[in-house]
């Protein structure tokens, strides 16, 4: 039932296709047939009804992720399928509560309903994903003494370093005392430098399995990877991907093979999504570290990639940084609204 004034108000035009309320409109038959919905294998459903032709906005919101998606549309009804994608930098997540709010343009009315979440979406699915890539699980992700985890190998381990911490965390508060927050799941992994370092502080690379191979066209692979910085641009990170050129599946070994590089300066606050073109990674310029291959970019070679936090400039000060969810992509950077 949609109930409105009985005086029929003019609607304005308040842009290309998109069509004000009538004032007055109030929508009683905003609903979801479901309770909770399986964004694996699931779409969540929801619609109303309206006195006019009206340009409708419908966003839900993560009540403990934060994570966002909206639909717009213009019509006298609306059937919105929603797919668990989302429009933020954060994504969904299971067992999690979203309030859906309907809105309209030319009116602050809005309406609202409730739904859960029973799984989030599988965005490992979206391209070439690492073992535990999303840390979820830190024994398959720290060391696991007297050996290393399954798939990741701590820089840190088994030799330490000097005034350095690392590992998976979820309740980790940075350098200016702000919580980090995740971007999917609950956990993340971090990698700090306390001072009194020269330019590398440490890393972890991944070793475990990589599937599916990828393409051999360069110009078609992106790596992507989300990381947490605090505005200090002090704070530098090396991605370094890993081919297997010469030794015929045995692994990659920096004094015959390639490692391709992207140099980053981590200097915005909060979580951002990195995604390079492969063909825009450079060869490693250390000698005996990735400089002897036969310096062809052939992703489909691919067997392990690092994460290495560095200092441009001031060795003394303390950096830091979080990573989560590196994924490598086919055809476009890794895209979580679609």
């Amino acid at each position: 039932m949609v109930l409105f004034s009985c005086k029929r108000e003019k609607q304005d035009v308040v842009g290309p296709g998109f069509i004000s309320a009538p004032k007055g409109i109030v929508v009683t038959d905003f609903t979801t047939p479901d309770t909770a919905v399986n964004f694996v294998t699931d779409t969540a459903i929801f619609t109303a009804t309206f006195p006019d032709v009206v340009t409708w906005i419908l966003t839900i919101k993560g009540e403990t992720s934060g994570a966002t998606q909206e639909i717009r549309g213009t019509g006298s009804s609306m059937r919105a399928a929603l797919t668990g994608t989302n429009n933020s930098i954060t994504f969904f997540r299971a067992g999690e509560k979203v309030t859906a709010t309907l809105s309209f343009f030319g009116t602050s009315y809005t309406t609202t309903t409730t739904l859960g979440i029973v799984k989030a979406r599988n965005y490992a699915s979206y391209g070439q994903f690492p073992n535990v890539g999303d840390f979820e699980n830190p024994l398959l992700v720290e060391p696991q003494p007297p050996l290393y985890s399954p798939f990741w190998a701590s820089f840190n381990f088994p030799t330490p370093i000097a005034n350095e911490s690392q590992g998976v965390d979820s309740v980790a508060i940075d350098y200016n005392g702000n919580p980090v927050p995740s971007v999917q799941g609950k956990k993340y992994y971090f990698i700090k430098g306390l001072g009194a370092q020269s330019q590398f502080v440490s890393g972890l690379q991944y070793f475990g399995p990589l599937n599916p191979i990828l393409p051999s066209d360069p110009s078609t692979v992106w790596v992507n990877m989300y990381i947490y910085g605090t505005g200090d641009a002090n704070t530098a990170v090396d991605l370094e991907y890993q081919e297997d050129d010469y030794n015929g599946g045995n692994g990659y070994h920096p004094t015959v093979d390639d490692a391709w590089v992207a140099h980053l300066t981590i200097d915005h606050k909060g979580w951002k999504l990195f995604s390079i073109k492969y063909t825009d990674l450079v060869q490693s310029s250390i000698a005996g570290q990735g400089d002897h291959g036969n310096h062809i970019l052939e992703p489909q070679k691919l067997v392990s990639f690092d994460l290495v936090l560095l200092k441009k400039s001031n060795a003394n000060s303390p950096v830091e940084v979080y990573f989560d969810f590196p994924i490598i992509t086919v055809g476009g950077p890794f895209d979580p609204s679609k």
